[in-house]
């Protein structure tokens, strides 16, 4: 228990690990046969005499098997969350050395839940029979904070869009967000925050990273991505920038398509590549590659058919890892796919083989090591024994390939040594520290989700709302004697929106002239517009409508979307009857265009959340858990509590219609980046 105490505090500290960790590692039991070399004056290279040990010992199953990280979402169709309740993974989990294992919501239930799975796999690899290695996993998720979450139970906090929108306060936040997501991850057991992302938001239409970008300005995506990855650091989380060489100028979301990239390599040094170089210039750890094409930078290739010509994600490209990441701007660090799952990768015929065949995807996972990667992360989901048996035979067909030449048992090994030495360098490597420990898990229940990183969630949400328009003297809302409708997307927004409203009936600052309806109900058969008859009288009796937007491509704001048709109607009535319109956007602040006819505009860069009563969930002995701390924050504002401080961290342009109807974004710019009202 001491020992594991001390790894947690190094961990936290980060104070002298090579050092620590190396006199732990000597008196620990699985690895002290890798410890015995005589002691070096350069702690550096005791490090990596340990690293080389290790390596020397283990197969080459071993070895490909650590650049292998699986999910394990569920199993026979049902969420995986006790590892002991499924012997049959606990014994195909231990047939290899994964390197590690990502999870995902499917797997987390509560804090203590995830605390003791986390712990259950890590205690199970060290149980694998089949190796001398017994190498501690990587445990890894997508706490990215705003829209991409994983923990039930911890903290959302504003995303990187809303910490953008803080001005000059904006590092200062990121740095507090990367130490709230960074204390809840290590308090879990995880090691792998699969964050921050540093895509530059330079496309409107971007329909997949949007507000996970902190902003369209290189710089300042670069500053706000490496204070983020500071305060995880400081927990003792492995960050990992991502998704290089660049996302964020892409019309195609990577998880059903494949996206392409028509610049040169002299632009996206201009744009694209400027967080990445930063990044690496600050003693980057681990990046995470795109499934994005680059025409006019990559090298043409044959497809599996033999005769289809295209170009390799990047991710498979050994001009665009090797030669650009690795070479020009001279990063060693660890390498980590994204989801070999992704349909850019699985489905798009890149290499010989019929879809989703061992053949396929082992001639994909040969294309990405050769490119210079070290990390396959996900190549598919361990599922179910026949998942089982296709990692059996996708390691063995790897092994297959390095014994004939095909992949270089050298390049293997670099890959290895790298992801060793930062296990190492982590504390990863010490056995025995993954004991059960009720202790843990209590700790975990206290640190996930507590009211202080709420308070401090809070606070950044409060300095990110951005007020664009307010005309009508629309701002601020009062109801003495005044009655006013916030009408929601769905019927879920009403958890988020009376919860705000409870709390300032509470403070005395609203009475109950309030009331709250929706415009788009998912689960209808037709026509998913839910404007009513109630509603339309609701609207013409109101002094003040509220409604709520959110949009993730152009697609929500056509004339035949639901959204537009539910918005556009609402401000309409509400003007007929004389009364003034105000929008909430939740998500996307692009749709601020679309909607000009409204008196006042608010930003909140918060789409995901609003169907959580945090009241509720404290109320039955939990944690207010990930609510939507933006949208809360915002309808403080609308009601005077505050003032008005988010300037935009992008650029909004026009919107322009062709004849056809289809929309696009236009040169012109509407709204200037840096542009916020800070006064009502």
């Amino acid at each position: 228990m001491m020992k594991k105490m001390m790894m947690k505090m190094m961990k936290i500290c980060k104070t002298s690990l090579p050092l620590a960790l190396s006199a732990l590692l000597i008196g620990s039991g699985a690895l002290a046969a890798y410890a015995d070399a005589p002691g070096e004056a350069d702690p550096g290279a005791e490090d990596t005499a340990l690293v080389e040990k290790l390596l020397s010992s283990m197969t080459l199953d071993d070895k490909i098997s650590q650049m292998i990280m699986p999910a394990v979402r569920s199993w026979d169709e049902e969420n995986l969350t006790d590892l002991s309740a499924c012997p049959e993974l606990e014994k195909a989990l231990r047939a290899h050395q994964y390197g590690g294992i990502i999870l995902f919501r499917q797997n987390i239930t509560d804090a203590g839940q995830v605390t003791a799975l986390i712990e259950e796999l890590q205690v199970n690899n060290l149980k694998n029979e089949k190796t001398n290695a017994h190498i501690p996993y990587f445990m890894a998720a997508d706490e990215e904070g705003g829209i991409v979450v994983r923990l039930s139970d911890g903290t959302r906090m504003t995303g990187n869009m809303a910490i953008g929108a803080t001005g000059e306060a904006a590092a200062a936040n990121a740095a507090k967000t990367g130490r709230v997501l960074g204390e809840e991850m290590a308090a879990a057991g995880f090691n792998i925050d699969f964050a921050p992302v540093i895509d530059v938001n330079n496309n409107a239409a971007n329909p997949v990273i949007g507000t996970r970008s902190f902003s369209d300005d290189p710089d300042t995506v670069a500053t706000l991505g490496e204070a983020l990855m500071s305060g995880l650091s400081e927990c003792g989380v492995i960050g990992t920038y991502k998704h290089f060489p660049g996302h964020g100028d892409t019309a195609v979301d990577s998880h059903i398509g494949t996206p392409s990239v028509e610049k040169t390599y002299d632009q996206i040094k201009e744009t694209e590549l400027v967080p990445f170089a930063a990044a690496i210039e600050d003693g980057a750890e681990m990046i995470m590659t795109a499934h994005i094409t680059y025409p006019l930078i990559d090298d043409e290739v044959v497809f599996g058919d033999g005769e289809t010509k295209g170009f390799y994600p990047a991710t498979m490209s050994k001009k665009i890892i090797t030669d650009i990441l690795r070479g020009d701007l001279g990063y060693d660090g660890v390498v980590v796919t994204d989801a070999l799952e992704m349909d850019a990768i699985r489905t798009a015929g890149l290499v010989p083989g019929e879809e989703d065949s061992t053949e396929y995807r082992a001639n994909v996972a040969q294309k990405v090591i050769d490119a210079g990667i070290d990390i396959l992360l996900l190549p598919c989901d361990m599922n179910c024994a026949d998942a089982v048996s296709f990692y059996d035979d996708y390691i063995q067909t790897l092994a297959a390939k390095v014994e004939d030449g095909t992949i270089s048992e050298a390049r293997i090994d670099e890959s290895v040594t790298r992801i060793l030495k930062l296990k190492e360098k982590y504390g990863i490597l010490d056995p025995d520290q993954y004991a059960a420990d009720e202790d843990e898990i209590e700790h975990a229940k206290e640190v996930i989700g507590s009211a202080a990183h709420h308070e401090t969630e809070m606070e950044i949400a409060k300095q990110a709302i951005t007020l664009l328009k307010n005309e009508n003297a629309a701002l601020p809302l009062s109801t003495d004697g005044k009655k006013i409708v916030f009408l929601g997307r769905q019927k879920e927004d009403a958890y988020t929106i009376r919860y705000a409203l409870s709390q300032m009936k509470d403070q005395g600052v609203i009475e109950e002239n309030v009331t709250f309806d929706y415009y788009f109900d998912p689960s209808a058969e037709e026509d998913k517009l839910h404007y009513t008859d109630e509603l339309r009288k609701a609207i013409s009796e109101a002094d003040v409508v509220v409604g709520l937007t959110k949009t993730y491509n152009l697609g929500a704001l056509e004339e035949s979307s639901e959204q537009y048709r539910g918005i556009a109607q609402a401000i309409e009535d509400t003007h007929a009857a004389g009364g003034r319109f105000v929008l909430l956007s939740n998500n996307l602040p692009y749709d601020a265009a679309r909607f000009q006819d409204a008196d006042a505009i608010l930003l909140a860069y918060m789409g995901s959340g609003l169907d959580m009563d945090p009241t509720e969930r404290a109320l039955a002995g939990g944690n207010m858990g990930p609510y939507n701390a933006n949208v809360v924050a915002a309808v403080h504002l609308m009601f005077g509590d505050g003032t008005p401080n988010g300037i935009l961290p992008v650029q909004i342009p026009e919107i322009s219609i062709s004849e056809d109807g289809s929309l696009a974004y236009a040169d012109k710019i509407l709204y200037e980046r840096g542009f916020g009202l800070n006064t009502f």
